[in-house]
């Protein structure tokens, strides 16, 4: 009893796991921001950043020292410094920009993730989308070729026609019965990569319909104000940061310190002090940074970086308008083979099967003109699902370009 009850224990964890529920795009993008790993990495870089804020107010540690000897006469004296080394307040201003232009940066980063995010799930959605309607598309196939092949055998056993037809029939419809085994493997697959995206216990796949319906955002030029974008103009602003930073190291640094010692014996007063007496003093003085060559080498180094980031933006700008380019030329391309379609491809499909049905029933066609028409018919619809699938991902990369 106790293996049975395992037994069934099992079978309802393994149900359970490979349990599909459907998901709209929307909300698998919304799960896989609270789940997945790369963006919960992005959110603790964020978290990092925010923390180390403060730490541009770091003061140099303080100096105590404590002396003993004959300080002041002869006799033993002891005395004990403290020492405060600070620096201008433009360095500490310097150095927190640099730590707020790298939290600014770490959550552009996480922006940038987001979209891709958003941009994979896109893409596995419609991959599933276009398998369902390939789907439809094999077992109409695999239908008309099943019929086909009963038809034919019928007629071979009438003496009507020879094994060719048969044989060809057989063929026709176990080419679409692999293809249809085939396309459940690629569904699995597509599956696999939505839910490693999405990262949840529960077992997704995408809902019905959607594929002939999506829109892009804006068929307008591109304006540069994409994420992407923002992330490296922000990085001129980290480096243009650190070269301010590094500049105000050449600035001088203030010391202050105060100093309490005894003199035993005699003082200039003509007073005799014990160890119990003891005389304080003040100490005030700038460090000045006269041998600064390796500092300014340092300053040059980093305006060289100053102009890389500048140079990598140009870059950006220039990389992302000819993808939006060459994407949206082939994205019009696209939109007029599916104008063709609907218009008047699928209608032309329809009359083709309606056609070579008839007249095959009327004994105008023989069985290789058949299958010629009907493979015609099914071929333009393949056409048009491939052209839609497609056409929506260069929605989706336009879409993707275009996020700010």
């Amino acid at each position: 009893m106790k293996t049975k009850y395992l037994h069934i224990l099992f079978l309802l964890c393994f149900l359970n796991f490979f349990s599909q529920t459907p998901v709209s795009l929307e909300t698998a993008y919304e799960k896989a921001v609270e789940n997945n790993l790369q963006v919960k990495s992005g959110q603790l870089k964020i978290d990092y950043h925010h923390r180390i804020k403060n730490s541009a107010a770091v003061v140099d540690p303080l100096n105590i020292t404590a002396e003993i000897g004959q300080l002041n006469s002869a006799y033993a004296d002891n005395a004990i410094s403290v020492n405060q080394k600070l620096r201008l307040p433009k360095f500490y201003q310097s150095q927190n920009q640099v730590l707020m232009e790298e939290w600014k940066n770490a959550m552009l980063t996480l922006e940038v993730q987001k979209l891709q995010l958003k941009r994979e799930l896109a893409l596995s959605y419609n991959n599933l989308n276009y398998l369902d309607e390939k789907q439809k598309l094999l077992e109409k196939a695999d239908s008309i070729y099943s019929q086909y092949y009963q038809r034919a055998d019928l007629r071979l056993r009438a003496g009507e026609s020879n094994i060719l037809e048969k044989t060809t029939a057989e063929n026709y419809r176990s080419q679409a019965e692999i293809q249809l085994q085939n396309l459940g493997k690629d569904r699995e697959i597509s599956q696999h990569q939505l839910n490693y995206l999405i990262n949840d216990a529960q077992y997704y796949t995408n809902q019905k319909g959607g594929f002939y319906i999506m829109e892009l955002m804006s068929d307008g030029n591109y304006d540069g104000n994409a994420t992407v974008l923002k992330q490296y103009d922000q990085q001129k602003n980290i480096e243009n940061a650190k070269l301010n930073a590094e500049k105000t190291k050449l600035l001088p640094s203030v010391n202050l310190g105060v100093t309490s010692a005894t003199q035993y014996g005699f003082g200039a007063d003509e007073k005799f002090y014990d160890r119990g007496k003891r005389f304080q003093s003040g100490l005030i003085g700038l460090d000045l940074p006269l041998f600064n060559t390796a500092q300014k080498s340092i300053i040059e180094g980093q305006k060289i970086n100053q102009q890389i980031a500048e140079n990598n933006y140009q870059i950006a700008v220039k990389n992302l308008k000819n993808r939006y380019a060459v994407t949206f030329g082939a994205y019009l391309k696209l939109k007029s083979e599916l104008e063709y379609y609907r218009s008047k491809g699928l209608k032309n499909a329809q009359t083709i099967f309606f056609t070579a049905n008839l007249l095959l029933k009327e004994g105008e066609i023989n069985y290789l003109e058949y299958t010629m028409l009907v493979n015609q018919s099914l071929e333009i619809e393949n056409r048009y699902i491939d052209a839609q699938k497609l056409f929506n991902e260069k929605i989706i990369e336009l879409n993707t370009l275009r996020a700010e």
